[in-house]
């Protein structure tokens, strides 16, 4: 049996001590998520960096080698932390490594599937098209040569649509920075992180009142505990507040360079915001939202009172927008169009 720690800081994640190769510990924790980190030989929760430790798993997996006989120490420091902009930087540096790996893995996949292609083709050709003569001495070799065909077939087959797997994988990966930094994607991250910091200043709030409120009484709340969960609740709070300046001034040099970001002011009733190939109608400007009508024909190009279904309304969020237009440049828009009918 082994003494077994597991230690949880946000700079490194969730790991695992005191380990060795073949000690089953691995297959223990499987269940809970732990992998074996081949490059630098430990094994970690997967996705448990720059976050809060996830105790469930980790009291799962402290309850699972406990079980097995292993005596378990945890050590949960949420106080040790990398940068975001630090996290960031490397999350792109592994993109980019994982969009150069994945493009020589499909280069590889595609070449092999195009020799066995070409050989399937060519053994086939051989026979040009000739049946299997089943009481020639030649029946034998060439049902042979016809079944290693049909296996280059497939094996071909299946290395192309794993080359094309790859293929994608790499081209995701090579355009995650770009589409990370996208305008309308940053908007929109910006608005969960503020919700989540919201909510996370409301538990430190409630926690803190709601152990004030039971303080001297039978059902007090341990002040190591209160400490421990406000330790978690701070470092969340210190975590959104950093990613929340950092995008913010993503967006304001994004702004400097020259993208547009739609906002309120940009609006008036009656003017016509584009979303990808569409014009919709702007009913109403709201703070977060463009009140637009929903149309009876989902094929129609442009969204207006013409064609509304009855009074229905739809929401367009200003991340989403990608033009504007007044209500005479739309008129004289659809007149030029009539006219050319």
């Amino acid at each position: 049996m082994a003494d077994i720690t597991i230690t949880h800081t946000r700079a490194e994640g969730t790991l695992i001590h005191g380990s060795e190769t073949g000690d089953g510990i691995l297959e223990l924790l499987n269940p809970w998520g732990f992998r074996y980190a081949r490059t630098v030989g430990f094994i970690y929760l997967r996705g448990s960096r720059d976050r809060a430790a996830d105790m469930r798993r980790i009291r799962g997996a402290q309850a699972a080698l406990e079980a097995d006989g292993h005596t378990v120490t945890l050590s949960i420091d949420e106080a040790v932390r990398r940068s975001f902009r630090d996290a960031e930087a490397e999350r792109y540096r592994r993109a980019g490594e994982r969009a150069v790996r994945l493009d020589g893995r499909a280069d590889r996949l595609q070449e092999s599937s195009d020799e066995k292609w070409a050989e399937g083709r060519r053994i086939a050709a051989s026979y040009q098209g000739e049946p299997v003569k089943v009481d020639h001495y030649s029946a034998g070799r060439h049902i042979r040569d016809l079944e290693r065909a049909q296996t280059l077939f497939g094996q071909s087959v299946g290395e192309q649509r794993e080359a094309d797997r790859c293929r994608n994988l790499a081209d995701a990966a090579a355009t995650y920075e770009e589409g990370r930094k996208h305008v309308g994607t940053t908007l929109r991250r910006l608005d969960r992180l503020r919700a989540d910091r919201d909510r996370v200043e409301r538990q430190m709030a409630g926690a803190a009142q709601a152990a004030m409120q039971v303080a001297g009484t039978s059902a007090a709340v341990d002040p190591a505990v209160l400490a421990e969960d406000l330790a978690r609740l701070g470092a969340d709070h210190l975590d959104l507040c950093e990613q929340i300046r950092e995008w913010e001034g993503h967006i304001e040099q994004a702004e400097a360079d020259g993208a547009k970001v739609w906002r309120p002011d940009d609006f008036t009733p009656g003017d016509y915001v584009g979303l990808g190939g569409r014009w919709y109608l702007v009913l109403r400007v709201n703070q977060k939202t463009l009140t637009v009508p929903k149309s009876v024909d989902w094929r129609a190009r442009v969204y207006n009172r013409e064609n509304q279904l009855g009074k229905k309304t739809s929401t367009l969020p200003y991340d989403k927008v990608t033009g504007r237009m007044s209500g005479d440049e739309m008129a004289a828009r659809l007149e030029a169009e009539a006219a050319t009918e």
